[in-house]
């Protein structure tokens, strides 16, 4: 019986940086390279089409509906689903072989993500990154509320051991302008309340104590204090925009 074939998507808006090397990662064993591109202005689109990726183009819907577009267009029994800054391990590369030619294989598979930043790293559960990546394409659809985007799968989910490498922030200036942009999408999806003045204290220091002690974030040294920090951080920064609009309906006319 002929091996199942696997489908790589991932969505992209000027990544030329890394998504060289997101592809060049799963090239080894995918059978086809799937990029759904919101209209890229530097070398992205030419990079993915150098590696044998088939590029689509469309505007930027969300991450739900845009991830959604590129798992349409894929045809292989089997999706494996990145983002541009992510890559797979060669060992990850090896365990999915031998997963989708399992004789009793799950319809989708956890993966660890491992974050790499600071020159650090993150191999300790201080980030909830054990996502669905890998599953059958006619089991599963995107879904979740944007900025926060996740497979659902129809069926059984097992767990693979090898990681995918996720090299998500240049520098500290680019993880404050990713949070901003992503507490702006996360309170776009809620309504105002009366609690987000006190939601501003208590969501960063429950953050702040589940990753630093919790989840061990004390024993990374300051690596770990900046996750932790940074998390309620995000916290803080997400109920302070749903405050300001609070703020903004009350204004007299």
């Amino acid at each position: 019986m002929p091996s199942p074939g696997v489908s790589l998507i991932v969505v992209t808006r000027d990544e030329e940086q890394l998504i060289g090397q997101c592809l060049s990662s799963a090239k080894r064993f995918c059978r086809e390279l799937i990029v759904v591109d919101s209209f890229s202005t530097d070398r992205t689109v030419a990079i993915c089409e150098e590696l044998g990726a088939r590029v689509f183009q469309q505007e930027f819907a969300g991450y739900v509906l845009q991830k959604q577009a590129a798992l349409d267009r894929a045809t292989s029994e089997w999706v494996l689903l990145l983002d541009a800054d992510e890559q797979v391990t060669y060992e990850l590369g090896c365990e999915i072989e031998r997963a989708i030619n399992s004789a009793d294989r799950y319809d989708g598979y956890r993966i660890q993500r491992v974050l790499y930043h600071l020159r650090h790293y993150y191999v300790r559960p201080l980030y909830r990154d054990f996502p669905v990546r890998l599953f059958r394409r006619a089991r599963a659809h995107i879904g979740g509320i944007d900025p926060h985007d996740k497979v659902i799968v129809d069926g059984p989910v097992g767990r693979l051991r090898a990681p995918i490498l996720h090299f998500s922030y240049r520098d500290v200036a680019d993880h404050i302008a990713t949070i901003n942009r992503f507490t702006t999408r996360s309170a776009e999806r809620l309504e105002p309340s009366p609690l987000d003045a006190l939601k501003m204290l208590t969501h960063p220091i429950g953050r702040f104590l589940n990753v630093y002690l919790l989840r061990g974030g004390f024993l990374e040294g300051g690596p770990g204090l900046y996750a932790a920090m940074t998390g309620a951080f995000y916290g803080f920064v997400k109920y302070a925009k749903l405050y300001e609009r609070r703020l903004a309906q009350r204004r007299p006319r």
